[in-house]
């Protein structure tokens, strides 16, 4: 009994537990939770609230930024834009940075901007939706015709508010409380900034204006596709369309240069995400992109691997020292064949030498006339002609003899003239005595 009992209070826990979880994952805004978080920015114009949304998914980043703002806050625009170039911020947290307002609010209510982040990366479309809600009920409220700096296009039953100067961007404060009218979700009352300096506002003056932020200032342009419900950003590698006063702006929120927004988990810094489901969408994108760079790493290092191996190849083929003996030997043997081509033209040079004075020697003399000369003369040449070409071993066994014969002679010679010196001299030694 006692073992069921164990079992049924584990199955039930189990199922608790699931439940939790379930409802966890499952958990999403209402629309009054998106429209009391969305009230102090949603009448902001376009390109600045899309800015402010892009940022909030990056709560480190906005933290970071607001510190060095204040550290640096004696540096002139252009010092600023110098430094901010070389820092890994997303584009939206440094387009931010002249706006220093609204950056010490992202800062400051860190809870909200958080908040604000996940619900933006939970469901982009309802959270616009949402925006579209809170500017419909400012209009029957009629706060909308008194924006004095800014324009409200309405087109498509959707409501857009842009800044009446291309170059300048008025940011406005209002009343959160009053500026919607009646407000439908009592529950949740809308979200309530004071104002950092004392700021009337009314129901017949519903805005105070700040002064105006020029944007040609590290602008890094977005907007609203209010149509299909997401937000869209400008290519960052196009550097000559960077500028606000540089693109027409239907052109960037309804395509041209304009691509949707993506968001970048490197730049999120371990925040954690709400819901798990948020983190396996954006956490899978990661580990899909990680292994197509895995796979295109490995099929290049093949690459490279078959490029050394030829190579190597090639240089063995060429520095092999099996080839080198080969080499050195066909080069010797070449070398002996040209030493014994040009000894033999020496020596036929030679022999031509020695056959020309034994002819010298053995002609006869020449005749004074100059007729009897060239007949002689003829007649050498046609003898020559006619005379066989001498054999290498011939010449050499008739120049052997010859050099025999002239030793031998010599020999004889040199025997006589020492008997003839020893007759003399026994004749002298007989006469003395």
């Amino acid at each position: 009994m006692k073992n069921i009992i164990f079992y049924l209070s584990l199955v039930v826990s189990m199922l608790v537990s699931f439940t939790t979880i379930a409802e966890q994952e499952e958990q999403t805004f209402s629309d009054a939770e998106l429209a009391q978080m969305l009230a102090p920015i949603a009448l902001y114009p376009d390109s600045l609230l899309t800015h402010i949304l892009i940022a909030s998914t990056y709560p480190i980043e906005i933290i970071e930024a607001h510190r060095w703002l204040k550290k640096n806050d004696n540096l002139s625009t252009g010092q600023k834009k110098e430094l901010i170039d070389n820092f890994n911020w997303d584009a939206s947290v440094k387009a931010l940075i002249p706006f220093e307002r609204v950056l010490s609010r992202l800062s400051e209510d860190l809870s909200w901007t958080q908040v604000l982040g996940d619900a933006f990366l939970q469901d982009e479309s309802r959270l616009l939706l949402s925006i579209q809600t809170l500017r419909k009920q400012a209009k029957l409220a009629g706060s909308l015709k008194k924006m004095n700096n800014m324009d409200i296009d309405y087109q498509d039953n959707n409501i857009s508010i842009l800044s009446r100067e291309k170059e300048v961007v008025y940011v406005p404060y209002y009343d959160s409380r009053m500026v919607y009218g009646s407000w439908y979700w009592s529950a949740y009352p809308p979200v309530y900034w004071r104002p950092y300096r004392n700021v009337y506002v009314s129901h017949y003056r519903p805005f105070y204006w700040h002064t105006g932020v020029h944007i040609t200032f590290n602008y890094f342009f977005s907007a609203v596709h209010w149509h299909n419900r997401h937000v869209v950003v400008v290519n960052p590698n196009r550097g000559h369309y960077r500028y606000y006063h540089q693109r027409p702006r239907r052109l960037v929120a309804n395509g041209g240069y304009a691509k949707r927004w993506s968001h970048k988990p490197s730049h999120r810094k371990g925040v954690a995400y709400r819901t798990k489901r948020t983190s396996e969408k954006y956490y899978s994108k990661r580990v899909g992109a990680h292994r197509v760079n895995k796979q295109l790493k490995s099929s290049h290092h093949k690459i490279k691997q078959r490029l050394h191996a030829a190579n190597k190849s090639q240089y063995k083929a060429k520095y092999n020292p099996k080839n080198k003996v080969n080499h050195k030997a066909s080069h010797k043997a070449s070398h002996k064949a040209s030493h014994k081509a040009s000894h033999k033209v020496k020596h036929n040079k030679v022999k031509s030498r020695q056959v020309s004075k034994h002819s010298a020697l053995h002609q006869k003399p020449r005749s004074t006339s100059s007729h009897q000369h060239k007949q002689s003369r003829q007649i050498s040449q046609q003898k020559r002609k006619q005379k066989p070409k001498p054999n290498k071993r011939v010449a050499s066994s008739v120049r052997k003899e010859q050099h025999r014969a002239t030793k031998a002679s010599s020999h004889k010679a040199s025997n006589r003239k020492g008997a003839s010196t020893k007759r003399n001299h026994s004749r002298i030694a007989k006469n003395r005595n």
